[in-house]
């Protein structure tokens, strides 16, 4: 990765969390959906776009697309979170102890969620 880009802190990602849950209730959730069908192409979400954020596609060293920000925001999360039901949601806790800080999510994407705060990745081809 370029100088400058490190990867997101459980406590900024928590944040996301929290901003994305406020995004998607004054949105009524049809706004959300399409920021975010918008903001997928450059690996993001709405509220990673806002704190400078990005899903980083770990075999090619760049942001995510399209279709992997799709799989890894609605079919993942929803595996993970059935997972959860059961597990006492022990899985949404795993970056806390993961050296990538990765999410099982983000293991099953492929992916890391790094922060950009000069927007560097989005200058790449």
């Amino acid at each position: 990765m370029p100088p400058g880009i490190t990867l997101s802190t459980a406590g900024l990602r928590f944040g996301g969390y929290l901003l994305e849950s406020v995004i998607i209730v004054c949105t009524l959730w049809i706004g959300w959906l399409i920021w975010a069908l918008i903001v997928f192409q450059y690996g993001q979400t709405p509220a990673k776009q806002l704190l400078h954020m990005r899903v980083i596609h770990i075999p090619q060293h760049r942001p995510a697309r399209w279709w992997r920000m799709f799989f890894r925001e609605f079919i993942a999360k929803t595996l993970i979170g059935f997972l959860a039901a059961f597990t006492l949601l022990i899985p949404y806790f795993w970056l806390l102890w993961d050296r990538n800080r990765q999410e099982l999510w983000d293991k099953m994407a492929t992916t890391l969620v790094v922060t950009d705060q000069r927007d560097q990745l989005s200058r790449q081809p």
